[in-house]
């Protein structure tokens, strides 16, 4: 029985490790590092009137995965493989903003906004992260991203940011 008691005790040390090893400690910080690819679902531009400088304004919305190359910590190892969806507006003059969603296997979303400048290849600016849900409650951030137009429907992003939890 003394044996059996034992056992048990290890057991349940172990269960008890698991289940804390994938959490998230208040006060935490880390470096997130991924590469997504994204598929344009819609786009829709708005023509100015002749003359106008700015020529059209236009929106769109992305969907597709992120893939995590950097950082240790279990919040980072989380997005690896998430669902990556992206709504923007560009204003016609080179500038824009976006609203990114990243959603987990285990359906945790972390809210960012992004403001871009046109490139060559696409666009790349500031990342802000807004919070989130379950882990990512409260999480606060800031990076850079780069967004590159392969094809006219296939796209890729390269992401980082500096995060911490409250």
């Amino acid at each position: 029985m003394r044996h059996a008691l034992t056992n048990f005790g290890v057991a349940f040390a172990c269960v008890g490790m698991l289940a804390t090893a994938g959490s998230v400690s208040a006060g935490e910080r880390g470096k997130f590092s991924g590469h997504a690819v994204l598929n344009s679902m819609k786009f829709t531009e708005y023509k100015a009137l002749d003359g106008h400088p700015m020529k059209s304004a236009m929106a769109g919305e992305l969907d597709g995965l992120i893939f995590h190359d950097g950082g240790g910590a279990a919040i980072d190892r989380m997005l690896d493989h998430a669902h990556y969806h992206v709504v923007w507006v560009g204003d016609g003059g080179g500038g824009g903003y976006c609203i990114k969603t990243f959603t987990t296997r285990e359906g945790h979303k972390l809210f960012a906004r992004c403001d871009s400048k046109a490139t060559a290849t696409g666009s790349a600016g500031v990342v802000t992260l807004l919070g989130g849900t379950g882990p990512f409650a409260g999480i606060k951030g800031k990076g850079r991203f780069n967004f590159v137009g392969v094809t006219p429907v296939v796209n890729w992003d390269d992401i980082e940011w500096d995060w911490e939890t409250p």
